[in-house]
């Protein structure tokens, strides 16, 4: 694998179908990604097989259909070089989330987990706590988002806005 590599991060899409806007969002974000990692919470299978156009790694959310979770686990270990990815959805109330999801993983750099709508970035001990946010149903203030990581020698994050975009999108 080269360096620099680029993932794109989205979480909690909540839409039926691969929308005029979710599409927008994919094209001009997605095209040029080495990976596109999908935290859960997509609602419906048709959401995971237009992003399955790109390389994705993927889990399930608490909100999916049976059909998404019998194709994507709960949670998974995703490596890219040396680094080793943690990913999930995450469950609960946003109080403690972090806790629960941590219980997950063992030894990695990274955890990325969605569930809360809200975008987090921080280190804590080492590792990278990344929460992209919802694409298109931010909570509170949140505008909706997703997330780039940029990986050489360490991993960097970043949430990018996506402005434009409010109310349904299903």
């Amino acid at each position: 694998m080269s360096y620099p590599v680029k993932i794109v991060v989205m979480s909690d899409t909540h839409i039926k179908t691969a929308t005029e806007e979710f599409r927008f969002v994919c094209s001009r974000y997605c095209e040029d990604a080495d990976m596109v990692i999908h935290l859960g919470d997509w609602d419906r299978v048709e959401v995971l097989t237009y992003l399955e156009r790109y390389p994705l790694e993927a889990v399930s959310g608490n909100m999916d259909d049976y059909s998404i979770k019998q194709r994507l686990p709960a949670q998974k270990v995703v490596k890219v070089g040396r680094f080793r990815l943690g990913i999930a959805h995450g469950w609960g109330p946003p109080a403690g989330i972090r806790k629960r999801v941590s219980g997950q993983f063992d030894q990695v750099d990274a955890i990325l987990f969605g569930h809360t709508h809200e975008p987090i970035m921080a280190r804590e001990s080492g590792v990278l706590w990344f929460n992209p946010g919802s694409v298109f149903h931010g909570r509170g203030n949140c505008p909706g988002s997703l997330g780039l990581l940029k990986i050489t020698d360490g991993i960097e994050g970043e949430i990018i806005e996506i402005d434009g975009f409010t109310g349904p999108h299903a």
